[in-house]
């Protein structure tokens, strides 16, 4: 019988090892490669949908598989902000709201440990990921890399959602999670609320611009699909963020003459092909209900609407009511965030949630000075994609880019953010910094003979 007592004791030496080089090559291959990089933050990015969120390992704190696949990209986005030579220039108000979110964390975790760690994850993913976006030089070839990526992650989705549907519906228990669904919040969601806004920002691209990237060009065959899935998936802060999205395509339009009407007529077309069979057909009329009672209540500001109104404007009371320090630049994450809030019926009800707004979160935890800092970098990408749009020879890229943009400020009216917004605004950030250099570059000549003159 042999003896593992020696395989056990040297076990945790090799493993310890193993890390110890792990790190360094996966920083190191972080740092040189963007198609690397790009590949590995939607790896990270597809763990919770997959996992539900269930992919923790507890070594004392709960340390789950995103948070240590974000460590080295950290560390290379940081590397690259010193070190790298082709590292654009760097926007001072997203880095000033990267300061003031480790502030925020750095003292949450002295002051109440580990649970500062759980609410800032999520802003951790969003400020590394964004940080290794907006670290490399952006070429339209890049992009196009990152659209890729993106449709990849989404037909990746759309293929998981359906396979859900189908153990539930079937209904196949011995594959069913032991809870029995996917999702507490009604069993047709089976993905997150930021899995389905990918879904919809590869419909709106593969609609729109199908010549921003191959598999744009290659999903726009799938588009009813596509869409009949973000409707049942029932995210109405995704459906918010289509017809935000839809909206933008129609502005940039007016400015650039090009094929909007018959996009839309598209669009029109492909919606009611799609909504014919959810309409009539008796197998999915509960599914069609479901989705008239959600539009329903959201207009009527009824239901998770109504509650996370009042939420907002009680967690902006709040962080009003805290002090000078805190109005500056927020309460440490960590601090205790419950709330009571008044149903529709009057009755009052105990929440604990995040703000389901990153805006108010944001002003919550890092102050006005978090809030404008990250509304500035925003406002930079979006404006910087609006002027870029509107010069003459501009394709189809930074159209696509400007319309994501738009969809995913809208998404975070409702709720947070995650990795893969995180690193999309990065390369925006990026690609405006680049094309604004170029245009300097190029007008420099002229104002310089002009002055000659």
């Amino acid at each position: 019988m042999p003896d593992w007592s020696y395989v056990l004791l040297i076990f945790p030496m090799v493993l310890a090892l193993g890390l110890g080089l792990l790190v360094p090559i996966l920083v190191n291959q972080l740092y040189r490669s963007f198609g690397f990089g790009s590949a590995y933050i939607a790896v990270a990015f597809l763990i919770d949908p997959i996992t539900l969120g269930e992919g923790g390992i507890h070594l004392g704190i709960n340390l789950y598989v995103p948070d240590i696949l974000l460590v080295p990209l950290a560390l290379a986005a940081g590397l690259r902000l010193v070190l790298a030579q082709d590292c654009p220039k760097r926007n001072r108000a997203w880095l000033l709201f990267c300061v003031l979110f480790s502030v925020s964390l750095c003292t949450g975790l002295l002051t109440y440990g580990a649970g500062a760690g759980v609410q800032a994850r999520n802003y951790f993913y969003f400020v590394a990921a964004g940080l290794y976006g907006m670290c490399f030089e952006m070429t339209e070839r890049r992009v196009q890399l990152v659209l890729n990526t993106l449709a990849a992650i989404a037909l990746f989705l759309f293929g998981l959602a359906c396979y859900r549907w189908v153990v539930y519906y079937t209904p196949i228990t011995s594959l069913l999670p032991p809870e029995g669904a996917y999702n507490i919040d009604g069993p047709i969601r089976v993905i997150y609320s930021s899995s389905a806004l990918v879904l919809a920002q590869l419909l709106v691209g593969a609609i729109f611009f199908p010549a921003a990237s191959r598999a744009f060009a290659i999903a726009r065959h799938l588009t009813p699909l596509l869409l009949g899935a973000v409707l049942a998936l029932q995210h109405r802060s995704v459906w918010l963020a289509c017809l935000a999205g839809v909206a933008t395509r129609v502005f940039i339009g007016n400015v650039k003459r090009g094929y909007k009407y018959r996009q839309l007529l598209y669009v029109i077309a492909m919606a009611a092909i799609t909504a014919t069979p959810l309409a009539f057909s008796d197998k999915v009329v509960g599914v069609w209900q479901q989705i008239e009672t959600g539009a329903s209540s959201a207009l009527a500001g009824e239901g998770s609407v109504g509650e996370r109104l009042k939420s907002w404007q009680v967690i902006i009371d709040k962080w009003h009511s805290a002090g000078p320090m805190a109005i500056a630049i927020g309460q440490s994450f960590g601090t205790d965030n419950a709330r009571l809030v008044t149903d529709e019926h009057g009755a009052s009800k105990k929440i604990t949630y995040y703000a389901h707004n990153l805006y108010v979160q944001t002003l919550f935890n890092t102050g006005l000075l978090g809030l404008s800092a990250l509304l500035a970098a925003f406002g930079y990408v979006t404006f910087g994609l609006y002027r870029i749009c509107r010069s003459a020879h501009t394709g189809p890229v930074p159209e696509a880019l400007l319309v994501l943009m738009v969809m995913q400020l809208t998404y975070y009216v409702a709720y947070g953010e995650d990795t893969l917004q995180g690193f999309l605004f990065g390369v925006g950030l990026a690609y405006v910094v680049g094309k604004q250099k170029a245009i300097d570059r190029s007008s420099a000549p002229n104002t310089a003979a002009g002055q000659v003159s």
